[in-house]
């Protein structure tokens, strides 16, 4: 049997649980009770016999040292236990899926963004198991990999910095992606390759074809037979699978691709064109190609001429300077050749965007919840922005934050740009009107809060040794939320 021929049997559904549950990330809802109860008796005995052993052992009463042996023994009965309710739920999961009967079912949710609805599957443990081994089961068989957004900047930035041949730049996307891919053309590649199971080909016809066919509120492209479920975990699978053979497409046919960077579906291309008369190509040449290629894929791309600024082109030997926004940065070489990354104007306005909403939250907690719980949640807040944080179940050394999310930052402008943002908000800080904070008092507030946020900065969090700070996963959580 071949290495890829992947089954939704126990031994896959528990790979599964383990992924999900080492980042932290596993729902109670998709266990049993009986398991769940297992696993709070264990985290009971957790808690009493760490309650013990913080005790030096000379310290420790008789009947506590005994506890301590009993406790061990009992939470290894208990993991036993533990393991076995786990494989009976995980079995009967298993063969609920496997059955003929067994498909998803989505739910439509267009009230964040009506041009973008969002779909969701089934709340039920057969149907979260089922797309955790799917999605596996492609990435591992399609070595699906998609490149980080610092990957593909750090080798522009590189290519951009030693290539002093004649270059072009062509930076587009593809309009409405994820609404657009037609299913015939998905599923000839998919269902041409031997090595992908049954089940998972039939799992897929089944959400894409039926369920998403029927359920889907086409409002971008009315066209039946296309598109992929937005907001569902396999989609962005499907969506980078077909877009990577399109990649390799433009790569076997258009001449001089130097760099071609994607993330999602957004696109970057640096060419070296032919020079030479008889075989030079003008840049336009490229965009009409690239056009042809990914409408024979069923697909747009926005172009120069659509009129909706989405589409950058450049000639290096042109006099102009070379301008363009990617990925959260503006790229500028100018007449001298100096190239210089930028945070993108949007990216400015996003930060600004939230130490303003920081500083409305603030005011707003005063009167909620008191002065203190406030002003904690504006230095965690300020704190997220202006310095560096680990990633909460994230591999290994991940961090983010001013530096760690913009290393290639070169204009420092930005960033004292940023730190007169913050200390405009600071310089307003009123708490005359702030009733819950005695009159008597409330000046000497103000002003020792205005210090100790005047101590904030992206400057100093972006500079050499990127100013850490620490804050717990439900903190974050509800820090972001206030930016929405």
């Amino acid at each position: 049997m071949s290495q890829y021929s992947f089954s939704y049997n126990y031994d896959s559904l528990y790979d599964a649980f383990n992924a999900v549950n080492r980042k932290g990330k596993m729902q109670k809802r998709y266990l049993s009770p009986e398991y769940l109860a297992k696993a709070q008796e264990y985290r009971e005995m957790r808690k009493n016999l760490n309650k013990i052993l913080r005790k030096k052992k000379a310290e420790r009463t008789e009947e506590e040292t005994s506890e301590v042996d009993k406790l061990k023994q009992l939470m290894k009965n208990n993991a036993q236990q533990q393991k076995i309710l786990l494989q009976e739920h995980l079995s009967k999961v298993s063969s609920r899926i496997l059955s003929s009967s067994f498909r998803f079912n989505l739910t439509p949710d267009a009230s964040e963004d009506p041009q973008k609805p969002l779909y969701t599957i089934g709340a039920t443990a057969e149907e979260f198991f089922a797309m955790q081994v799917l999605c596996r089961n492609m990435k591992k068989l399609f070595k699906i990999s998609m490149s980080s957004r610092h990957e593909i900047l750090f080798q522009l930035k590189t290519l951009l910095m030693e290539d002093k041949s004649r270059y072009y730049i062509i930076r587009t996307d593809v309009c409405h992606c994820f609404e657009s891919i037609p299913h015939d053309k998905l599923f000839k590649y998919l269902e041409g390759n031997n090595l992908l199971d049954v089940k998972s080909k039939s799992l897929l016809h089944g959400l894409i074809r039926k369920e998403f066919e029927v359920k889907n509120l086409r409002p971008r492209v009315p066209t039946p037979r296309t598109g992929i479920p937005r907001g569902c975990a396999i989609s962005s699978l499907l969506s980078e699978f077909y877009l990577s053979k399109i990649d390799e497409m433009i790569k076997y046919t258009l001449p001089g691709i130097l760099f071609l960077g994607r993330y999602m579906d957004d696109m970057v291309l640096v060419i070296h064109p032919d020079i030479r008369d008889e075989y030079h190509k003008p840049i336009d040449w490229y965009i009409d190609k690239l056009e042809n290629i990914y409408s024979q894929m069923g697909l747009d791309i926005h172009t120069p001429s659509d009129g909706s600024g989405k589409c950058y082109t450049y000639d290096s030997a042109n006099t102009v300077d070379l301008d363009f926004n990617l990925l959260g940065y503006n790229i500028h070489i100018d007449k001298e050749d100096n190239l210089l990354f930028s945070l993108s104007q949007d990216k400015l306005d996003r930060i600004t965007s939230r130490i303003d909403k920081s500083f409305t939250t603030f005011y707003k907690m005063i009167d909620i919840a008191g002065f203190d719980v406030a002003a904690h949640y504006l230095f965690d807040a300020l704190h997220v922005l202006t310095c560096n944080i680990n990633l909460y179940n994230a591999k290994k050394g991940v961090k983010v934050g001013i530096f760690y999310s913009n290393q290639l930052l070169d204009n420092k402008k930005n960033l004292s740009y940023l730190d007169g943002q913050l200390k405009r908000n600071i310089g307003r800080l009123n708490l005359s009107s702030k009733k819950s904070i005695a009159i008597a008092h409330r000046t000497a507030i103000e002003e020792s809060l205005k210090r100790k946020l005047a101590l904030l900065s992206f400057t100093k969090g972006f500079d050499y040794p990127h100013k850490r700070y620490k804050v717990k996963k439900q903190r974050l959580r509800t820090i972001k939320s206030s930016w929405v």
